[in-house]
Order: structure tokens, then C-alpha cells, then sequence
């Protein structure tokens, strides 16, 4: 009898450090999904893809089926004594009710953040004293219309690059940005894929910053976009990486940047003296093919950093 009741104590021991671990690791991975970010690309990879990021859905079945089938046959545990299958069966319910829970939480933090998105906390900006610093160069200088013209090459950049044609804004971005935008999209292109951006809408902009240099006149500014962004296989279109289910909300700081001496303008080439016309920034001669380069005449993206994103 004595050495019943050691083997029952032993039993209840084992189901107590069992449901210790069982517990920790739940906890673990709970973490693991409230904590999840999905990123994205947009052109140029300012930030890179969460393979899992579209998932979440299937993988949260896949936790309900083990929950209360797999465990059920846990009970074996409790065969070697009299009172092990009350304790078996108290341990089995209590493992289902802790994988509810854990499912619960995670999907309502889940939830939470698909209503009420986080924002990155910005700095404060005297917009005012931005817009008149820049009219010191520009004196008719139109915020607004500055703004949507920045908006309108984002856009087309993003487009360029979803469509693999990024000739047509060549004369919108540096050639810096010009050149690893090519590079990145020959990858895309190797690998038979294709970056999908789509239903742009722009919920905030505004004035960060203005540095004038060498009489070219750069200025900051932040805009919050709303868009599709996910990869897919150009062959099959399935989706790759990201979702197509679900918007993301970025916010950008973005540079743009212009020649305040227009003298500095290259009109004709200097080699065959063919006349340039509207061209901007380095560019070739459509005539006798030879570089040209010259001074922003037009706003041009210089920089475009993703500083925040949340999934709607």
C-alpha cells in the first residue's frame, strides 16, 4: 500500500512538472505570435518581408485541432494507479483551457492592433517656421502644391517599380536611387517575381525640414500612406510574401531636392549641340548618345526611408 501511494505521489509530481513546461512553452509561444511584425517591401526594400505574415490565419486552426485531439491521448499517463485518472483527465482539461487561452489572447491582441494601430511617435515640427525658411529662397513657394507634386513622383516611382519600367521616372530620382532600384529589380526579375503595390491613399503630409547647399535647396517631409504591398510569382500570381487581404499604413520621410541656379541647366548637348529640351538630371543625349549632366531643374526624390508601418 505504502509503495501505491509513493507511485501515485511520483505520478502527481510528474503531471505537476508535465503541466509547469507545458505552460512555459505555451507562454513562449503566445509571445511569439502577439509580438509578430509583419513588414513589408515597397521599392527599393526599405524594409524587408515577414514570410509569415499572411499566415496567421491557418496557423491559428492548426493550434484548435491540437488542442483538444492530441492532448486527449496524454492520458495514458495516468494508467499506473487508482486515483491517476481523475488527476489524468483534471491535467488534460486544464492543458485544453490554457491553449484556449493563449489562442484567445493572441488573437485578440491580434484584433487590437488591426483596429486601433500603433503610429510611430513622431517629434514635433514648427511647419510654420520650415515653410518660411524655404520662402527665403523660394518666395512663391506653394506648400500644398509642393506636397501632392511630391506625392504624385511617389506614386510614380512606386508604379515604375511595381511595372518594371524604371526609365519612365528616371528624371524623378537621383541616379543614385536610379541605379540600386535597377539592381534590386533585376533580382526580382531573376526570380521570376514581382512587387505588387496597389489602392494608394495619402492620409497625412507635411514639412519636416529644409537645407539649402550649393545653391540646391533639399527639404524633408513625412507622408502617411495607405496601400496593398505583397509579393507574387509572376508565372502563377500566387502570393509570396505579405498579404493581399490586408492594407499596411506607412510612414515615409522623404527628400526632395532642386537647382536654384538655373544657369547650371544643360539645354543643348556639348557634344553634337542637339537641343536637351525638357531633360533633367544626368541623362543621355538622344542623338549622338553621350552623357549628360546637369543641376536638378525639377524637384527630384532623393531619399525615401519607411520610419513606421502597421498592418490595418
Amino acid at each position: 500500500m505504502k509503495e501505491k501511494k509513493e507511485g501515485s505521489k511520483v505520478n502527481l509530481n510528474i503531471l505537476k512538472l508535465a503541466f509547469i513546461i507545458l505552460l512555459s512553452v505555451g507562454i513562449l509561444f503566445a509571445g511569439a505570435f502577439i509580438n509578430k511584425k509583419v513588414v513589408i517591401a515597397d521599392s527599393g526594400f526599405d524594409s524587408s518581408y515577414d514570410s509569415g505574415g499572411s499566415d496567421w490565419g491557418s496557423s491559428s486552426s492548426d493550434w484548435g485541432s491540437s488542442s483538444s485531439y492530441d492532448w486527449g491521448s496524454s492520458s495514458s499517463y495516468s494508467s499506473g494507479s487508482g486515483g491517476g485518472g481523475s488527476v489524468g483527465s483534471v491535467f488534460v482539461f486544464m492543458i485544453i483551457i490554457i491553449v484556449y487561452i493563449i489562442f484567445a489572447v493572441a488573437k485578440g491582441s491580434n484584433n487590437t492592433t488591426t483596429s486601433r494601430p500603433v503610429q510611430p511617435v513622431m517629434p514635433k515640427v514648427d511647419e510654420e517656421a520650415v515653410l518660411n525658411k524655404i520662402k527665403q529662397y523660394i518666395p512663391n513657394f506653394d506648400k500644398e502644391k509642393f506636397l501632392a507634386d511630391g506625392y504624385q513622383i511617389y506614386l510614380d516611382v512606386q508604379n515604375a517599380w511595381m511595372n518594371f519600367k524604371l526609365e519612365d521616372v528616371k528624371d524623378k530620382i537621383t541616379d543614385e536611387m536610379f541605379n540600386m532600384y535597377e539592381s534590386q529589380l533585376d533580382t526580382l526579375e531573376v526570380k521570376g517575381e514581382q512587387n505588387i503595390m496597389k489602392d494608394f491613399a495619402r492620409r497625412k503630409a507635411y514639412l519636416k525640414d529644409v537645407v539649402m547647399q550649393n545653391n540646391n535647396i533639399t527639404i524633408t517631409t513625412v507622408y502617411v500612406i495607405d496601400f496593398y504591398d505583397y509579393i507574387i510569382d509572376k508565372s502563377s500570381g500566387k502570393v509570396l510574401r505579405g498579404t493581399n487581404k490586408q492594407k499596411i499604413r506607412i510612414t515615409y520621410e522623404m527628400k526632395f531636392r532642386q537647382t536654384l541656379d538655373k544657369t547650371s541647366v544643360a539645354t543643348h548637348c556639348p557634344n553634337c549641340g542637339a537641343d536637351l529640351g525638357k531633360m533633367n538630371g544626368a541623362t543621355t543625349c538622344l542623338y549622338c548618345g553621350s552623357k549628360i549632366v546637369s543641376e536638378n531643374a525639377k524637384w527630384v526624390l532623393t531619399d525615401k526611408k519607411n520610419i513606421g508601418q502597421v498592418r490595418l
